[in-house]
């Protein structure tokens, strides 16, 4: 929301003049300060596109210094969305959030999209605006490929469909074409759905690199609708698909003890349209995007369960050249959040013209909102995620992001494996029963996991094994390793952190843990601890 700005009180000339009669001629805009030089405009005419991501680009023209801009789309005198950017607007594609203002959609038809902002030596606020024409709605669905190389997509094209809002589809047919309008793979989606579909699009040869079309036939609630989205891939593998070619072929069908997935998103030379997003799923919990171009870099997630609590834990590195950072970040869908969450690649808005970084993480399951004491949570799903980007040259951008999931598979014990645990209580009330958990790691031990009530309680980590480990613990921004010669292996567990354990024989173990027991309510006390081992 737009701070009011406080009304200057009149100075004595001034009630003179009005006393008089005088009127007061507006103070006109020295040359060249109107229209405001600032380019602005929608990422797409299809209300589709605005919906699922709301924003305005602006541009400042060449030469120009222009701050404070603010953004607002309008029709026949209604606003429908405004957004605003403060400071000094930086060189190049900048991305200004659009915010709805009555939660109207935006439909079909004719709209004025108009940008104010201040330029440098003009002593007031100047405005440059257009007409925007909005097409017909497309289909509700959005794609986003497992990674955006030909070598990790052999045999055929693996995509990740969502729909908008969670909007029903049914009849959902979806081909890939090349350039010439050819349909190279295509796949239909039987029945009806809402959330996401992971689609598989068989190759009859090698995926050529290049730019494609997709194109999404369907229905929505009732009427036949298309979505057509660019992709576009690039030669090579990932580097983390090369080391594990024995990844199983589909989340659901795993062959080792072990859900993995690899996402990569790589471009370069500018041309990010269409190789800017990868998908991924949390299975029992969620899916999400991996998107990095010159105006956003983030992870995008989206529960499952829109009555559930979802948490996202990182231990994060950053390096931008001039500095680096570590720290613990957690991003959380909650009653009052939306149907989404995201937590940025970038440090800084805009973003750092060079990054490299890191996230080690957690996505975890915590019940029903309010729910004392769930007991049906889903196995937590770990990321580990490196990028490194350059946008220090416009239209010469580039940008490369690994990612690699991991979920326990009770189907198999077949190294490599995963095994997990999590405690989950809301109140101290709830806590009796609920406050510890164990589970048994094939070639490893015994994980268990203790989180009481009590002000003194324990709240603890032990790994039943005879070997050591190194246990880093990760709080705010720092993190500190202490080495344990022999087993069994324990910790204390951070009240806003996580623990990584290294064992020597490739083992590892990470566990979140948010925890708060000394509130003078007892009802707003709560415990959130998720925990996977992985064995090699």
């Amino acid at each position: 929301m737009t701070a009011l700005r406080p009304f200057p009180l009149p100075t004595a000339a001034a009630l003179a003049a009005l006393a008089l009669g005088a009127a007061a001629a507006p103070a006109a805009a020295a040359p060249g300060c109107s229209p405001l030089p600032l380019a602005v405009s929608l990422p797409s005419s299809d209300p589709t596109v605005l919906r699922d991501d709301p924003m305005a680009v602006v541009r400042a023209r060449r030469g120009a210094t222009v701050s404070d801009v603010r953004v607002r789309l309008s029709r026949g005198g209604r606003t429908v969305a405004t957004g605003s950017i403060a400071g000094r607007l930086a060189a190049g594609r900048i991305a200004v959030a659009l915010r709805p203002v009555d939660g109207r959609p935006i439909g079909r038809g004719r709209y004025r999209l108009t940008a104010t902002g201040r330029r440098a030596g003009c002593a007031r606020r100047t405005a440059v605006a257009r007409t925007w024409e909005m097409h017909r709605p497309s289909l509700p669905v959005r794609a986003a490929p497992l990674s955006t190389l030909t070598g990790d997509n052999d045999g055929g094209v693996r995509l990740l469909l969502r729909t908008v809002d969670r909007e029903a589809v049914a009849n959902v047919r979806v081909r890939l074409l090349d350039g010439s309008g050819a349909t190279v793979a295509q796949a239909t989606v039987p029945g009806a759905f809402r959330g996401q579909r992971m689609v598989d699009l068989p190759l009859a040869g090698p995926l050529r690199p290049g730019a494609y079309t997709l194109r999404v036939d369907g229905r929505s609630h009732g009427a036949a609708a298309v979505a057509r989205q660019p992709l576009a891939f690039a030669p090579g593998a990932s580097e983390a698909a090369a080391s594990a070619p024995a990844a199983p072929s589909a989340p659901s069908a795993p062959a080792t003890g072990l859900i993995a997935q690899h996402a990569t998103v790589d471009w370069s030379g500018g041309a990010w349209e269409g190789r800017d997003v990868a998908g991924f799923v949390a299975p029992g919990i969620g899916y999400g995007e991996i998107v990095c171009r010159p105006d956003a870099q983030w992870i995008r997630f989206y529960p499952d369960d829109l009555g559930r609590e979802v948490s996202m834990m990182n231990w994060t590195y950053k390096d931008w050249s001039e500095n680096t950072e570590k720290a613990i970040r957690e991003a959380v869908r909650t009653a009052t959040s939306g149907r989404d969450f995201r937590e940025g690649l970038n440090k800084f808005w805009p973003p750092e013209k060079h990054s490299t970084g890191e996230f080690d993480g957690i996505i975890s399951d915590r019940g029903p909102f309010g729910s004392p004491a769930p007991a049906d949570l889903a196995a937590p799903t770990t990321l580990r995620l490196t990028w490194q980007w350059d946008f220090s040259r416009q239209s010469d951008e580039s940008c490369h992001v690994e990612a690699t999931f991991v979920t326990q598979s009770l189907a198999s014990a077949l190294t490599p494996l995963a095994r997990s645990g999590s405690i989950a209580w809301r109140g101290s009330d709830a806590a009796a029963g609920h406050d510890a958990t164990a589970f048994a790691v094939p070639g490893l031990g015994t994980v268990s996991l203790t989180c009481q009530a009590a002000v003194n309680g324990a709240r603890s980590l032990t790994v039943d094994t005879e070997q050591g480990a190194t246990v880093t613990l990760r709080e705010a921004s720092t993190d500190s390793a202490r080495g344990q010669a022999l087993g069994p292996v324990s910790a204390d567990l951070p009240n806003n952190g996580m623990l990584a354990v290294a064992f020597p024989s490739g083992a590892r173990l990470l566990v979140s843990s948010r925890w708060k027991v000394n509130d003078p309510d007892p009802a707003q006390n709560s415990c959130f601890v998720a925990a996977q081992a992985i064995v090699p």
